[in-house]
C-alpha cells in the first residue's frame, strides 16, 4: 500500500508533464526556428560579466507539499516491471556566483530533432542569466526542467537560512521564468496550464548532501534525483566515443544518465548521436523522470554520491 500511495503522490506531482507531446503545442508558437535553433558562441562561460554576481530573487510565494518517506533520499535509478526498458536522460545547467556559463545547443537540437525526452536540471541563477533558452526548455513538451539550487553552492556545507535559500530561490527564479512566459501569449491556455508552476524534481550541486539537506528538499515537496550512469562529460579527455561507449556499457532498466547542457560538457551533443539510435535499436525508451517515476519503483540510497558510496566526499 506504501508503494501505491508513493506512486500516487508521483503521479499526482507530475501529471502535468507527462502529458503526450502531441496533446501540446510546440515552442514554435512562441519562436521561430531560427530563434530555437543554438548558436555555437552560446557555449561558453564567461566571468567578471552582467550577470555573473547577481542578487537573488525573493523566495517563492507557494506552500509545499512534503514528501512522504517512501520518496526521501538519493534516487539513482528506477526499478521497472520485466520487459520495459525506460531510460532518463538528464542535463544540468549550473551556474556559479562569479560567471554566468553558456547554453549547449547542439544537445538541445539533436532532442527536438529526433524527438527524444529528457530533463533538464536547471540553476536559478542560470534560468535569470538565460532567459529566452530557459523560457523555450520550459515550454518545450519534450522537456521536464527541474531545481539545481540557485547558485550550485555545495549543499552539505550549508544549514538554516543559506540552505533554504539555495533550495527556494531557484524555485522563485523558476516561477518568474514562468511567469515571462505567459506574458508572451503566446501559448493557448490550455498547452500553458500543463506547465508545471512549481518544481517536482531537484539535483543536488557535486552530488552531494547531508540529512539537513535531504530533510529541507524533501520538505520542499521534491523528489532528489542522483543517477546510475555518469558521462563524465566535462572532462576534456571524455571524448564522443568515450561518452557513448560508458553509456552503451552501464545502462538498463530504469537508469538516469546525468551529462551537462550548459558549456561544460565536452563533446556531449556529438555523443548523443553516438548512443541514443544503439539503445532505441536495443529497444530503449527515452522519458523525462518523472515518467521514469511514475513507471516503476524508485531506488533509494540514503546519502548522495557519484558512482559508489564517499567517493564525492572531496567536495
Amino acid at each position: 500500500m506504501l508503494r501505491l500511495f508513493a506512486l500516487g503522490v508521483i503521479l499526482v506531482l507530475h501529471s502535468t508533464v507527462a502529458s503526450a507531446a502531441g496533446k501540446m503545442q510546440q515552442p514554435g508558437a512562441c519562436w521561430c526556428s531560427d530563434a530555437l535553433k543554438g548558436r555555437a558562441a552560446e557555449r561558453a562561460t564567461h566571468r567578471g560579466v552582467p550577470g555573473a554576481h547577481m542578487a537573488a530573487p525573493a523566495s517563492a510565494h507557494y506552500t509545499p507539499t512534503p514528501l512522504p518517506a517512501a520518496l526521501r533520499g538519493s534516487i539513482r535509478r528506477v526499478a521497472l516491471p520485466p520487459g520495459v526498458k525506460l531510460v532518463a536522460l538528464t542535463f544540468d545547467l549550473c551556474e556559479a556566483n562569479g560567471e554566468v556559463t553558456g547554453y549547449d545547443g547542439g544537445v538541445v537540437d539533436y532532442l527536438r530533432a529526433h524527438h527524444i525526452k529528457a530533463t533538464f536540471f536547471a540553476g536559478g541563477k542560470w534560468l535569470e542569466t538565460h532567459p529566452e533558452r530557459a523560457q523555450q526548455l520550459i515550454a518545450d513538451p519534450l522537456f521536464q526542467v527541474g531545481n539545481h539550487t540557485w547558485s550550485h553552492r555545495n549543499l552539505r556545507k550549508l544549514s538554516g537560512r543559506a540552505l533554504e535559500n539555495e533550495i527556494t530561490r531557484a524555485e522563485a527564479a523558476y516561477e518568474q521564468t514562468r511567469r515571462k512566459l505567459v506574458g508572451r501569449a503566446c501559448l493557448t491556455p490550455a498547452a500553458m496550464a500543463r506547465i508545471p508552476q512549481h518544481f517536482s524534481a531537484f539535483r543536488f550541486p557535486y552530488g552531494t548532501c547531508s540529512p539537513a539537506a535531504m530533510k529541507a528538499v524533501g520538505d520542499a515537496g521534491m523528489v532528489a534525483i542522483q543517477w546510475d550512469v555518469v558521462t563524465g562529460d566535462p572532462a576534456k579527455g571524455q571524448s564522443a566515443e568515450r561518452i557513448a561507449a560508458v553509456v552503451r556499457k552501464r545502462v538498463r532498466p530504469g537508469s538516469i544518465i546525468v551529462a551537462h547542457a550548459n558549456g561544460k560538457g565536452h563533446d556531449t551533443a556529438r555523443a548523443l548521436a553516438l548512443f541514443i539510435p544503439k539503445l532505441q535499436a536495443q529497444g530503449y525508451r527515452f522519458v523525462t523522470v518523472s515518467e521514469l517515476l511514475a513507471a516503476g519503483k524508485p531506488v533509494i540510497a540514503s546519502t548522495c554520491y557519484e558512482q559508489r558510496p564517499g567517493d564525492n566526499d572531496r567536495y
